[in-house]
């Protein structure tokens, strides 16, 4: 399997880039999409210098729109595995190679396989989350656990998704522009027989936005995030329940997340009333099935 390599950028750091820079001498292919609203060239310049496609997206589509263009640049490269990654995240030397060698051994070339994530600001592995019709569990992955594990919903960072499973799937949804693109693509899977799975064998470090300095006791792990997420996270919730409940009821639990959202705001979070302001505006928008960009 030829594999190549996608990072999303917006406004990256410094010390993104540098780790960016070495990701060459690992993955045969790798293309960095960048969203940020202004084309930085000397940076651009840079990345190509050290090996790194760019493609400039303008934000265009959003993460979905992201994802879309950097994985059709990577089957014009003849790839047939595609990693994605945040910019967050950091990749291990021996990422590719074990994580491959776990693809193998899935048992269908169509695949989206995920590694272990390990959430740098709350120092814990994410755990499993599996929807079945009429059934939804989360299930946390001990440090025991070895092989792939069978999943429905695998965050973006860090997954391999195989050309196979993204003829049969198609493109990530625009329409959903940024928060829980992923959620769908995932569930779009499982409703067409893709296997998605979490490789434990593999630990991807990864930091899932900032952490509030303000958390107090009681303490609620999720992170904070502007207004606009706060609108795009709880409108998004409703828009994948609306389009899967149907063939899984159980579905309708992923809006829980909205539930925690709005306790960390009133708990812990600033200018609660413009965030909660937000949340309801998702919702509403939501219910009345509004996609795209806002």
């Amino acid at each position: 399997m030829k594999h190549g390599t996608l990072v999303t950028l917006y406004k990256p750091s410094a010390a993104q880039i540098d780790h960016l820079l070495g990701l060459p001498a690992h993955s045969p292919a790798v293309v960095a999409v960048d969203n940020s609203p202004v084309v930085d060239r000397e940076l651009h310049a840079r990345l190509a210098a050290h090996g790194v496609d760019v493609v400039a997206n303008h934000n265009r589509g959003g993460i979905a729109g992201a994802f879309n263009a950097g994985v059709e640049f990577l089957i014009r490269r003849g790839c047939d595995v595609f990693f994605i990654f945040d910019q967050d995240s950091t990749v291990p030397a021996d990422y590719f190679e074990r994580m491959l060698t776990g693809c193998a051994t899935v048992g269908d070339t169509r695949f989206l396989v995920g590694p272990r994530i390990f959430n740098r600001n709350f120092r814990r592995n994410l755990p499993l989350f599996t929807v079945r019709r009429w059934s939804a569990r989360i299930t946390p992955i001990g440090d025991g656990a070895r092989g792939l594990l069978p999943c429905s919903v695998i965050i973006s960072s860090g997954t391999a998704i195989s050309l196979d499973a993204y003829r049969a799937l198609g493109r990530f949804r625009e329409d959903f522009f940024i928060d829980h693109v992923d959620a769908e693509y995932c569930m779009r899977a499982q409703a067409n027989g893709v296997p998605v799975c979490v490789n434990a064998d593999v630990s991807l470090p990864h930091e899932l936005g900032s952490p509030s300095a303000r958390q107090h006791w009681p303490r609620v792990e999720i992170f904070d995030q502007s207004a606009l997420r706060h609108y795009y996270a709880a409108r998004n919730c409703i828009l994948v329940a609306r389009d899967y409940w149907r063939r899984y009821p159980a579905m309708l639990l992923i809006n829980l997340i909205t539930l925690k959202h709005v306790a960390f705001i009133l708990l812990h979070a600033r200018d609660k009333r413009t965030k909660l302001h937000a949340i309801l505006c998702g919702v509403t928008d939501g219910l009345r099935g509004r996609y795209g960009r806002v």
